[in-house]
Parts: C-alpha cells; structure tokens; sequence
C-alpha cells in the first residue's frame, strides 16, 4: 500500500470513530456526587441531596438506563439552604444531608438569622422508588414562618444522550398535577409509556408542574416538621408505597440489605 493510500485509510478509520466519540467537558467528580442504587434504579445527587439540570449535568434517578428524574431542588424562601454535611453509609442504605438556611435580610434588617432553621434530608432508594424525609426544626427562640419548595422536572433522556450524543428527534413529554403530587408521562418514538411519579405527605399548600410549596409555621421549642416525598421511576407507579411509608420501607430495606451480607465473604487484616 502506498503511503498515500495508507493516510487516506487512517483518516477515514479516524473520521469514523469521530462520529461516536463523547467529549467530556468536567469531571464527574468535581460535583462532589451522591450515588444511591437498589436493583435497576439508581440516583446521582450532588452533595446537598439535589440533583441540578443543566448541559452535560449526569445527575438524576435512573431506571433501566432512562432518566426519570431531571431536576429535585430544595429552596427555603427561594434560597438554597446552606449545607452543614452530606454522607452516604458505607452500605449505600441511605443519603443524608443536613443544611440550615442562610441570613434573610428585609431592609437592612435580619429577619431570619441564619443556623436558625435546620434541616435533614434522608433518601433512599427500594423497589423502583425513591424515598425522602425532610425534617425541619426551628432552634430560633421565637417561632418562624418560612416557605419550603421543591422543585421537579422529568426530560426522560437516555444514558448516551446524557453522555453528549444528541437525538433528532424526541418523544412528547405531558403532566398531571393532583392534589399531593405530580405524574409526568413520556411517549417515546418506541411507542412505549414511561411515567414519573411524585407524590408529597402532607399535600403540599401549592403544587403546579413545576414546584411543590409549603409554608410552615415552626414553632421556637425544636419541635420537629417532616414532610415526605416518593419519586416513582418505574413503569406501575400505581404498585409504590405511599411516601408516609418512609420508615417501613426503609426497614424493609435494611433487613434486605443485612440478609444480603449474611452470604457474602469478608477479609479481615490488621494492616
């Protein structure tokens, strides 16, 4: 072969490969990521338990390789509370996050100190779904209004579109608000239905397709506040538990977990 005709082959192998080729523009771990997984659902969270859109963003709930999750963002008065610390178990049972809100200034006055109000996140995944508990206590030495939201999205996008390899084409993407959640419905071009499910304990004061908010009124004696949310991926949303489940499912989970490791082996050494 000619060296021309050699040149000419590599090119061509070269502008082949191009063509599947996914550039990476950050690294994952600069996000400082959260991975929670149970059987074919899986959840990357950043490190306050959220999981931000955005291009080239991997976060999201996952369920077989589609996400049906886009964006879960906290906000206390439209804010992003401040974090305190973000810790998976080892056993990758739980995510928890504890934040606090930041200082809330009406002119040139503090209305809300901030460390006043503090805030646990605890998630987990079983079964198809994902469970959260925010609970809300006021250390404050006077009682507190504030406005909790939770913001949502579903894009239904695949793994490889996530990884930067762009579709022509998309299906159609609808909602239906209810009175304690959201069902986000996806037609893809395989015809096939795929459905997002949230749904809030106690129902939220103001849901649309977009936002769940609540106003509470804390008292000043560290009483606590839960409100719970379950995001259903799988196709029968109509099987999950109701998000006040929250404790027995997650016992159930841990007893599975715990009998899981029963049968498997471990190495002990002393360095």
């Amino acid at each position: 072969m000619a060296p021309s005709d050699a040149k000419t082959a590599t090119e061509a192998e070269a502008a082949r490969l191009a063509q599947y080729y996914i550039g990476a523009q950050s690294s994952v771990l600069e996000r400082r990521p959260r991975i929670l997984k149970h059987g074919d659902t899986f959840g990357v969270f950043d490190h306050y338990g959220d999981i931000v859109s955005g291009a080239g963003s991997p976060e999201g709930i996952f369920h077989n390789d589609t996400r049906y999750l886009s964006t879960l963002r906290l906000l206390i008065n439209g804010r992003r509370p401040l974090l305190l610390s973000s810790t998976v178990q080892d056993n990758n049972a739980i995510l928890t996050v504890d934040s606090t809100n930041p200082d809330f200034i009406i002119d040139g006055t503090v209305s809300l100190a901030r460390d006043t109000i503090h805030i646990v996140r605890s998630k987990f995944l079983w079964r198809g779904t994902c469970f959260e508990r925010l609970a809300i206590r006021n250390f404050g030495d006077t009682p507190q209004s504030i406005e909790l939201s939770v913001q949502y999205a579903a894009d239904f996008v695949d793994i490889f579109e996530i990884r930067g390899n762009r579709r022509l084409q998309a299906g159609d993407t609808n909602h239906v608000v209810e009175a304690d959640g959201v069902r986000f419905t996806y037609c893809g071009l395989d015809d096939v239905l795929r459905h997002t499910t949230l749904r809030f304990a106690p129902a939220p004061g103001h849901i649309d397709g977009e936002a769940a908010v609540y106003r509470l009124d804390l008292p000043a004696d560290g009483t606590q506040t839960c409100i719970f949310l379950t995001v259903t991926g799988a196709e029968d949303a109509a099987a999950a538990p109701p998000p006040a489940a929250f404790y027995d499912q997650y016992l159930a989970s841990r007893r599975a977990l715990r009998a899981t490791a029963a049968g498997t082996a471990t190495v002990d050494t002393s360095n």
